[in-house]
């Protein structure tokens, strides 16, 4: 009787860990079309806000501010691997391994890994496909919004910027991670022994 209950309790000690590799990542919310339009599977290649004008600088700021808030994952990357496949209905994948090397905002996977997958046919396809070098190349900051597909597994839609210390920090007003006037808050708490920052 003691075997059992002790192989049973180290069988269930062992399944723990397992069930909880992915602590605290979940969808914030359920994926609506509004996300599918930021979270569109795909790459920009706009490094700077200050490079465009007019209508085109206002729309990207809008996304950009739409992305930074209401991402379940906000962070800088680099793409490790690219890689090609053929789905069972013949069409073209293309998933994209990011290693994340800063978490601006949310939470990563233990692993500190995100698989992007965009497939031929989607508006996100043409901005992937034929640039595996150039995504290999550099920083990014990778916007992700958590979904549970069909089958009960977690899948990221997600979007990409070129990492630049301009971009960086707009995502980082937009989200409310520094205040956009650039001032530094430092809050003091005071106890009866000491003052600590």
């Amino acid at each position: 009787m003691k075997a059992r209950t002790v192989l049973a309790l180290s069988l269930l000690a062992l399944s723990v860990p397992a069930c909880a590799s992915r602590p605290g990542i979940r969808p914030s919310s359920p994926f609506s079309a509004e996300h599918a339009l930021l979270f569109d599977d795909s790459v920009d290649y706009l490094s700077s806000l200050d490079d465009l004008g007019g209508r085109l600088a206002a729309d990207f700021t809008t996304q950009l501010n739409s992305l930074s808030r209401t991402a379940d994952l906000v962070a800088v990357c680099r793409i490790e691997t690219v890689t090609v496949s053929l789905d069972p209905d013949g069409s073209q994948s293309i998933r994209l391994t990011a290693a994340v090397t800063e978490i601006l905002r949310g939470t990563a996977p233990e692993e500190r890994r995100v698989s992007l997958r965009v497939a031929q046919g989607q508006p996100g396809y043409n901005t992937v496909s034929g640039r595996q070098e150039r995504l290999q190349t550099g920083s990014w900051i990778l916007f992700v919004k958590w979904y549970t597909d069909s089958e009960g597994a977690l899948r990221a839609h997600w979007h990409l910027s070129p990492q630049s210390p301009s971009l960086e920090r707009r995502v980082r007003e937009a989200a409310g991670l520094i205040p956009a006037d650039g001032t530094e808050r430092v809050v003091l708490i005071e106890d009866n022994n000491s003052t600590r920052r």
